[in-house]
């Protein structure tokens, strides 16, 4: 599938979003997969864009990263997602959160936009 937009296919968006954001943050695709609970080899094929990625793997990977699905296959990737040195740090606290404490910060977040 083609986005109309860049005229890139979608895969490709999503393997040069993961790529930038992994860099941004000195993440490696084998941490993104521990976090997303993905097989390496499926996380490697987005990555590279080697592959079509499935619905499931593209949230699981959006949830991993704390951002919505969409966001990794916009043509233009926002600049606080690549700036923020600080969002490794923040998804490993958030991860450790119980189910309430979560909610309790979506809905600070929510208050301040």
């Amino acid at each position: 599938m083609t986005n109309r937009d860049s005229g890139m296919e979608l895969k490709d968006i999503l393997a040069r979003n993961l790529t930038r954001v992994l860099e941004a943050h000195d993440m490696s695709a084998n941490d993104l997969a521990n976090r997303s609970g993905m097989a390496q080899k499926t996380l490697h094929s987005m990555v590279n864009g080697t592959h079509q990625c499935r619905i499931d793997n593209l949230d699981n990977v959006a949830k991993a990263l704390l951002v919505s699905p969409t966001t990794l296959v916009t043509p233009e990737l926002p600049t606080n997602l690549v700036m923020s040195r600080k969002l490794p740090r923040l998804m490993k606290k958030y991860a450790s959160l119980t189910p309430e404490q979560r909610d309790k910060v979506e809905e600070f977040i929510d208050s301040l936009i």
